[in-house]
Parts: C-alpha cells; sequence; structure tokens
C-alpha cells in the first residue's frame, strides 16, 4: 500500500513540476537580432556595388560563411543580380529626370526584365522610320547605361490601329513598328558601339496596346518603343 502511494506520490511530483519559461523570449529576439543584423550588413555590402564590385563580392562571401558555415554560389549570384538591377532602374529613373521625360518614358522592372517604354513622340515622328534629332540625345544617355551591363535586350515597336495613309516604302502598322525598333538598335549599335548580339528586334504593330484604341490619348500611348533588357546571367562581355 505504501509502495503504491509512494509511487503515485512520486507521479504527482513529477506532475507538479512547472517550466521556467521566464527567459524563453531571448530565443525568437536572438533570431530577430541575426536577422537584423544580416539585413544591415548587405545594406552595407550594396554601398560597395558602385564604387568596388570586388569588394562587394568579398563582403558577401564573407557574410555568409560567418553565417552559415558554407558559401552558396546560386545565392551570391541572386544577390548580386538582384543589386545589379536596383542600381540600374535608379539610373535610368535618373536620366529619365534629368531630361524632363517623366511624360514621354517609364521605367519598371519585374523577375523577367527591366523595361523602358518610350511613348511617341520622343522617338519618332507621326509615320516616321527615321529617329528625330532630338531622340539621339535620349538614346544616348540609355546607351551609357547599357555599356555597363551585359545583359540581352529586346527591343519592341508599338503602334495604334489607324492605317497607314498612302502607299510608300512602309505598307502596315506591323511593319512600320518593326522597322522602328530596328532603327534604335542600328543607332545603339553604329552610333554607340553597342555589341549586336545583345539585340532583338520585334514589331507588334497595333497588336498589343496598353489602352483600347478609342480615344486620341489612348492611341498615342500604344504609340511606343520598349527596351526590355532581360534579367539573368549572361556569359558576354560588357560592350564598353
Amino acid at each position: 500500500m505504501n509502495e503504491k502511494n509512494g509511487h503515485n506520490g512520486t507521479r504527482l511530483d513529477r506532475r507538479s513540476r512547472k517550466i521556467d519559461t521566464t527567459d524563453i523570449w531571448i530565443i525568437p529576439y536572438a533570431d530577430f537580432m541575426s536577422v537584423l543584423m544580416v539585413l544591415f550588413l548587405m545594406m552595407f555590402a550594396f554601398a560597395y556595388t558602385s564604387k568596388n564590385e570586388k569588394r562587394y563580392g568579398e563582403i558577401i562571401v564573407a557574410l555568409q560563411t560567418e553565417m552559415g558555415g558554407k558559401v552558396k554560389k546560386d545565392f551570391l549570384e541572386k544577390i548580386d543580380e538582384t543589386a545589379r538591377t536596383e542600381q540600374t532602374v535608379m539610373k535610368f529613373d535618373e536620366m529619365v529626370e534629368a531630361q524632363n521625360l517623366k511624360k514621354y518614358v517609364t521605367v519598371s522592372y519585374d523577375a523577367d526584365q527591366i523595361k523602358i517604354m518610350m511613348k511617341n513622340p520622343v522617338l519618332f515622328g507621326s509615320g516616321q522610320i527615321e529617329l528625330r534629332r532630338e531622340s539621339r540625345v535620349i538614346l544616348h544617355e540609355v546607351a551609357q547605361i547599357l555599356s555597363n551591363i551585359d545583359n540581352d535586350i529586346i527591343v519592341e515597336g508599338h503602334t495604334d490601329d489607324i492605317p497607314l495613309a498612302g502607299t510608300g516604302k512602309i505598307r502596315s502598322n506591323w511593319e512600320l513598328s518593326q522597322r522602328r525598333a530596328i532603327e534604335v538598335i542600328n543607332y545603339l549599335i553604329e552610333k554607340e558601339k553597342l555589341a549586336p548580339n545583345r539585340f532583338a528586334a520585334v514589331g507588334y504593330g497595333e497588336y498589343r496596346p496598353l489602352y483600347p484604341n478609342d480615344t486620341p490619348d489612348h492611341r498615342s500611348q500604344n504609340r511606343r518603343i520598349e527596351i526590355n533588357i532581360l534579367r539573368g546571367k549572361s556569359d558576354k562581355q560588357p560592350s564598353k
């Protein structure tokens, strides 16, 4: 009887014990501080991107070695590519601001590409395939940024749905859009000496509008050139 009671007493004693949780908060707090430290170190490393890319890479390697003990190449490449993309977008935004082109030029990016959208008449006159003289200043600034990266580039031409007047050299909006895309590429290759193997030209004519072609303003928005800088690693060397 006593043995049984003693056994039950031991069981009750064990159940009655309480786990001390006074300092358990320190575990998530430590995790949070580690993440915060990594964030600030990454920001610090990013500051070197525009000044010293080699030093930037060294900081990333040292940071990951310290935190995980093993450097993951894919992780480093992703961080580096993201930093380069954000820096490139920032340069294009500064160019648009400096040239007072916010009304005609927009810059955006997603997981696949950086998109510079140029609406008419910033590059071409109505129905024309020759670059406006003023547009060469803009494309020169674009080329200065493109010369510092090695990404592939697709130049797209788009028009509205108004048929071309007359029977000139250009027979359709489709052909007009493609010729304009090629004209932009020719300038970047011949005048700015960018590498030809980086470029492709596409003409969509009226078939990929931003807005319905139902008002003059919408048609104006649809007449555009898009310079799409593909994101991701390239084996080519910078052209300048």
